[in-house]
């Protein structure tokens, strides 16, 4: 993981379930880095609080007692053009997805979700963590670094090592689109790289294939073998 910060960033998060606020402000704040987290419980507080400072980051959930999260993002970019936004949500739907687009959300993530996810998206989003993230394939294996990148919406590309084989698979708007390994594509490459249990990945942020080779549902995809 590559992590590099200049200056200090400031970040707001906003969401009505105060146990998410207090667990992602930790967990930045024990990451070593220089940031400044504020967090609050409404819309209303956010939006006040936009109009007052300048962050760099506003990671806001939609629905929120006073002014919803469509209506904090909207100031923050009306008055910060630059700022980046993480749009949070428990009732996902492609009109949210898309609403949130149209106003520049840089991410948009379903509850539940995993902290540390989160995390590494705001690092993200930041610019403290530019070139994706990789690690070690552990028990949870691909069928979980799938499941996260889907829910997540992301675009990016999961590239994933096991002894002398290697496979690729892409993700746009949270859709599987493309898989390749060795020889194969589509299907058939996604199930084999599946299969896996062990080996290494790394996840490229913003990269898309040339052509889609898979239409099927993530959700069909990981509760469904490959048929002959």
């Amino acid at each position: 993981m590559e992590l590099m910060m200049s200056e200090q960033k400031k970040i707001l998060i906003a969401d009505d379930e105060e146990d998410i606020t207090w667990a992602v402000s930790r967990s930045l704040l024990n990451s070593g880095l220089d940031l400044d987290v504020t967090c609050v419980n409404s819309g209303d507080q956010a939006y006040d609080l936009i109009r007052e400072e300048a962050f760099q980051l506003v990671v806001s959930d939609i629905r929120m007692p006073g002014r919803n999260g469509l209506e904090v993002i909207r100031e923050a970019r009306r008055l910060h053009p630059d700022v980046k936004i993480i749009i949070m949500s428990a009732y996902g739907s492609q009109d949210m997805m898309e609403r949130a687009e149209s106003l520049g959300s840089f991410f948009y993530i379903e509850k539940p979700f995993d902290i540390g996810h989160l995390k590494r998206l705001i690092l993200e989003a930041l610019g403290v963590q530019k070139h994706g993230f990789d690690g070690r394939i552990e028990k949870a294996g691909i069928r979980k670094l799938v499941e996260l990148n889907c829910t997540t919406k992301s675009n990016t590309s999961l590239s994933v090592s096991q002894r002398e084989q290697k496979g690729v698979i892409y993700f746009r708007n949270g859709d599987v689109v493309h898989a390749e390994c060795g020889n194969l594509k589509g299907e058939r490459a996604f199930f084999n790289i599946l299969n896996w249990n062990r080996g290494t990945f790394r996840i490229h942020c913003h990269e898309t294939p040339e052509a889609r080779t898979i239409s099927r549902d993530w959700q069909v995809l990981l509760h469904q073998r490959l048929t002959p």
